[in-house]
């Protein structure tokens, strides 16, 4: 599926969305949130700050095209002596998001709060009514009504109250308060005393859980705690043995929540696997650490500006030189130091070769222009012996110590570039390792979906347990939206006598599909069909769905399943396997169902086809559930008539009239009624004159909810 993250993003929003991911979903967060270093594949994040671009927000999820929306409202329980609740533009802006999926291929929209909506002394329970007493918990209240009431019906709505988060490095965590009280000296204010109740959730474990809300299509209210009790005097005294300079101060005239509780999220089957007290130790440290420091790494000049300092230094390095020599010529102690071979010298050892002999040179030159300045003949440099001595040392130091220089800076590169190549190694090595690791999660989940897959069929058979054909019809259109992650099913009934099928219940996406259908004009799908085959429609014909599987009992076909749209991703053959198992199960209870009309004969009056009127109100229900659904229609009618007919004789008249769809029966009134499936009020006319050859007239029931 398509998730969207948005809304007031926690820090651990990375942690959830990678968990999200390994469940084979695909991930984007929308806001301002911190961006990893390494971005999560399969999470994509578009930055935007949504106070300031809410149609640009709406414009992006409308043409997005995502199955779940997932909004962050707050997470955090624990206050910090000030207000840390959300405003009224994060409210506003939750509306907007609200109404927005509503009116987009969006069918799951997931609202996450936390235990702040409940009020002082209250239970925190999931049936409970929240009665916040705090600014906070109006807020978090406001919002949690805007999904009960401001959607109702259109798309599948969840709230998630869910305790305080945690990770490790998580600077919004209760226990990164705690360190940063510690380090710096204050102390750390808790709303309540030692024996007030807490509970923190790992956000890997948040992410599992909402992972298996998005996979069961969960709706209502549910709560994610941890679970395990705890108390506020408990966790600190665990934090003082990592944190032994942390002072903590209660505030026990400030009456705190309960922590949450709920029994729902443990029966999908989901188990924190985190439990914080065990992980002090980690979490204090990598709180104490932040984020992994990374150490600045020092770059030297770029190459031209280096090769010019280095120059600059030997030009001007022989001035200063030669200045030395002449200022120590008038003091005897300082007379006996050659500056200049002290200059060549350093020259050679910091800069290398090529600087040493160009100092030596300098030098040279140094000594020659120094000898014709005292007044001598510049031919006495060449052909006196004694002057050649000095220069030479100049040349042979600069040349000397030059070389050892270059000779160890080659050696230094050469390990560098070792080391760059261990480093390469090393980083080939953790890549590995890190796709080991994601491929033994994979395999992992793999195992544990495959273990899951005993609670799926359960839950598929017990939402098939209907004694309601019609109730299987729409169970089953509920189950193969969610088993296939396909929202283009339509279930259509077959008459053994005619070649017409009839459509019973539709995907809400599947406006525009045929109501009644003649197999005759679809031969090579209806021949396969009646074979109790599948039908795949891999030569692309025009006007046939992609698949379509019948439903048989014994040689007869009772109905068929179809999807008309699907991806290319998805056209494979798992999806076949599913559609085969899926139609095997519609099977048994489809013939549950016919063999229950068979042996209970209370459903109809003796000896008729009309309906009793327990039968008639539980088919009507049936009915009106498809239609606040959006995946069907009906149009209930009374029977008016000039005089008094026996149910034989009715039952008589109106099979000749009625389809085979369609359902007849008598209410506590005493007056017949006819449940019209999938029909308009602009076919009544037509009806109705059918009905008038006998005497019958059709008047339609407005409030056929009441009657129900």
């Amino acid at each position: 599926m398509k998730i969207l993250l948005t809304g007031v993003l926690p820090w651990s929003v990375w942690m959830i969305s990678e968990r999200l991911t390994r469940g084979g979903h695909d991930v984007t967060v929308l806001g301002q949130a911190e961006k990893q270093d390494s971005p999560l594949k399969g999470v994509h994040h578009v930055k935007m700050n949504l106070m300031n671009h809410e149609k640009d927000t709406a414009r992006y999820i409308s043409a997005g095209g995502f199955d779940v929306v997932l909004f962050f409202f707050a997470c955090q329980c624990e206050d910090r002596r000030a207000y840390n609740g959300v405003q009224g533009r994060e409210l506003d802006l939750m509306f907007n998001i609200l109404h927005g999926a509503s009116e987009t291929s969006v069918n799951h929209f997931i609202l996450v709060t936390d235990q702040r909506v409940f009020g002082e002394d209250q239970n925190a329970s999931e049936d409970e009514l929240p009665l916040p007493n705090s600014p906070t918990g109006i807020m978090l209240q406001a919002a949690e009504s805007c999904v009960n009431c401001g959607i109702s019906g259109k798309i599948r709505t969840l709230i998630v109250r869910t305790t305080s988060l945690y990770a490790p490095g998580d600077p919004d965590s209760f226990f990164s308060y705690a360190v940063q009280c510690a380090k710096s000296g204050e102390a750390m204010v808790l709303n309540g005393s030692e024996q007030t109740p807490c509970d923190f959730l790992h956000a890997e474990d948040f992410g599992t859980f909402l992972e298996h809300a998005v996979s069961l299509e969960l709706e209502g209210i549910i709560h994610a705690p941890q679970g395990v009790p705890s108390t506020y005097g408990e966790t600190v005294q665990g934090m003082k043995a990592f944190l032994p300079d942390l002072h903590v101060v209660y505030l026990p005239q400030a009456r705190c929540r309960r922590a949450l509780n709920g029994k729902r999220a443990s029966a999908t089957g989901w188990v924190p696997r985190h439990d914080f007290r065990g992980e002090l130790e980690v979490l204090c440290a990598a709180s104490e650490s932040g984020q992994t420091a990374r150490g600045k790494r020092w770059h030297k000049p770029d190459k031209l500006g280096w090769t010019v300092l280095k120059w600059a230094e030997v030009i001007s390095l022989v001035f200063l030189a030669g200045w030395l020599m002449q200022e120590g010529e008038k003091n005897a102690l300082l007379v006996s130091i050659d500056y200049m071979l002290l200059y060549v010298i350093s020259m050679g050892f910091v800069h290398g070769r090529t600087a040493g002999m160009t100092a030596s040179v300098l030098a040279c030159i140094w000594y020659c222009w120094s000898f014709i300045q005292e007044g001598n003949a510049a031919t006495d440099l060449m052909f006196n012996t004694d002057h050649w001595l000095p220069m030479s040392i100049y040349i042979l130091c600069g040349s000397l110590f030059g070389y050892a220089q270059d000779r160890q800076r080659l050696k230094m590169e050469l390990l560098e570039k070792e080391r760059e190549e261990i480093a390469r190694e090393r980083d080939f090595v953790e890549g590995i390792y890190q796709s080991t690791f994601e491929d033994r999660n994979q395999l992992k989940e793999q195992i544990y979906h495959y273990r899951d897959s005993y609670g799926r069929i359960y839950q598929i058979t017990r939402e098939l347990d209907s004694l309601q054909p019609v109730q299987v019809y729409l169970s089953t259109l509920h189950v193969l939206e969610s088993t296939l992650s396909n929202h283009s099913v339509a279930i259509y009934s077959c008459n053994p006598e005619s070649s017409y099928i009839r459509l019973i219940v539709r995907s809400r996406e599947m406006h525009d599909l045929p109501k009644s259908v003649d197999m005759n004009q679809f031969a090579p799908m209806y021949e396969r069909l009646k074979e109790g085959k599948l039908f795949a429609n891999h030569t692309l014909l025009s006007g046939y769905p992609v698949y379509a599987l019948p439903v048989m009992s014994g040689n007869e076909m009772m109905a068929i399943l179809m999807l008309w749209q699907v991806s290319f991703e998805q056209q494979s053959m798992y999806l076949e396997n599913l559609l085969t198992v899926m139609a095997g199960l519609v099977q048994s209870a489809l013939v549950r169902a016919l063999t229950y009309h068979r042996h209970v004969a209370d459903l109809y009056f003796e000896n008729t086809h009309i309906l009793t009127p327990a039968a008639f109100r539980e088919t009507l229900g049936v009915y009106q559930s498809i239609r606040q659904q959006h995946t069907g229609s009906h149009v209930l009618v009374a029977l008016k008539m000039n005089r008094e007919l026996s149910l034989e004789v009715m039952d008589k008249y109106i099979g000749r009239l009625l389809r085979s769809t369609d359902v007849v029966g008598m209410l506590d009134d005493g007056q017949y009624y006819v449940l019209l499936p999938q029909a308009t009020t602009d076919r009544i006319p037509a009806i109705d004159a059918r009905f008038n050859s006998y005497g019958i007239h059709c008047e339609v029931v407005a409030e056929d909810i009441a009657i129900a």
